[in-house]
This record gives C-alpha cells, sequence and structure tokens, in this order.
C-alpha cells in the first residue's frame, strides 16, 4: 500500500493522560494517517461535534507506528453566502447542484476573497455545524438554489462577499476533529491525510 500526503493537511497535536482535542479541519481526500510519537495514543475522530474525548476505550495507535482512518469527505461549491441576525449564516450552491451534507454535520467554509486593495483575506473562513438544509425550488422569489443554514457568525466580517470577490474556489467541505490521549505522559501526535493505493 502507498501513500501519496495530501499537501497542507498536516497538523500536530500534543497528548497527555487527558484527553485534547485537534483543531477543526476540512476533509480533503477519505483517508487520515495518524502516527503517536513519544508514547503510544487513544484516539477518537468525529465528523458531527466539535468536542469529542478519547480514553482508554479509543481506538490505540502504538508508539512509532501509523494507522489510516477512513473519513467521509463531501464538498460543494458557493455561490452565495447571506449573514443573519441570529448567529447564523446561510450558505448557497449552484442551481441545479444539492448540498451533500446533512443536517449535524461539521463543515468549515474556505473562502478567500478580494478586499478592495486586491488583498487575499480569510474572514469568512469558518467552522459550524449545519442547523438547516433547504432544497425546495422556489416558486415566490426567483431562487432555485439549494442552501444550507450554519451555526456560524458572519455579521461581523468587514468585506462582504459578492460573486466578483468571492473568486472561483469558495468551497464548503465537510470537516472533522480528532481527539486523543497518550498512555501516561506527555507525547505527541502528527495528523496528515493522504491518498492511498491498495487497501487503506
Amino acid at each position: 500500500m502507498a501513500h501519496s500526503p495530501i499537501v497542507g493537511t498536516g497538523i500536530s497535536m500534543t497528548t497527555a493522560l487527558a484527553s485534547g482535542m485537534s483543531t477543526s479541519f476540512a476533509i480533503k481526500t477519505p483517508y487520515v494517517r495518524l502516527t503517536p510519537i513519544g508514547e503510544g495514543a487513544h484516539v477518537a475522530f468525529s465528523q458531527t461535534s466539535r468536542t469529542v474525548t478519547a480514553d482508554t476505550g479509543s481506538y490505540y495507535i502504538p508508539a512509532g507506528t501509523s494507522e489510516t482512518l477512513s473519513m467521509s469527505r463531501f464538498s460543494q461549491k458557493i455561490i452565495g453566502i447571506t449573514s443573519t441576525v441570529n448567529d447564523s449564516t446561510i450558505l448557497t450552491c449552484p442551481e441545479g447542484m444539492t448540498m451533500p451534507f446533512n443536517v449535524g454535520n461539521v463543515v468549515q467554509l474556505v473562502c478567500p476573497i478580494t478586499s478592495s486593495n486586491g488583498d487575499l483575506v480569510n474572514q469568512y473562513n469558518f467552522v459550524g455545524i449545519i442547523t438547516q438544509i433547504d432544497n425546495t425550488a422556489s416558486t415566490y422569489d426567483g431562487t432555485f438554489q439549494t442552501k444550507v443554514t450554519v451555526d456560524a457568525s458572519t455579521l461581523g466580517v468587514s468585506t462582504a462577499w459578492t460573486a466578483s470577490n468571492g473568486r472561483a474556489d469558495t468551497v464548503l467541505y465537510s470537516a472533522g476533529r480528532i481527539a486523543a490521549r497518550s498512555d501516561g505522559g506527555p507525547a505527541g501526535l502528527h495528523i496528515i491525510q493522504v491518498q492511498t493505493t491498495g487497501d487503506a
């Protein structure tokens, strides 16, 4: 089995006897490779919660070895971002397409936009949980695109998202978070998304 790392997806976290969490990350491939450093690690992974806990019953990886775990990878181009007053954001996908997510999924918006002076800013990048999906075709307001509501507020973003400055690479990804605890002492865990050939 061969692995091809996905550049830019590698993160590391410290581990200890108490469970700790990685940062949330956009899922770019169906596989994540985990390598404990210093001590073995019990690991847990979730795509439906921002809070994940690893305990002694969680999946165990001995120190100095690696395991490749599978993830559910979904993504959708976004063509509209609407901030609401109730600390949520509505995301719109292109007409004729549907959102591949479910209510309760953790998602990450990757949205580099161009400000008025031409600089790229990432103010709309966020992690949230989908609270509503609207797949209904409109008969009254002229919009026919699928929309999802995410529990992330974008009211404070100073640069408005528009079709002209939103670029072609505003994408909503499924996201996940890993929890890990060591056998006892301070140690670490390397995390990187990979493509595989052969058995994962």
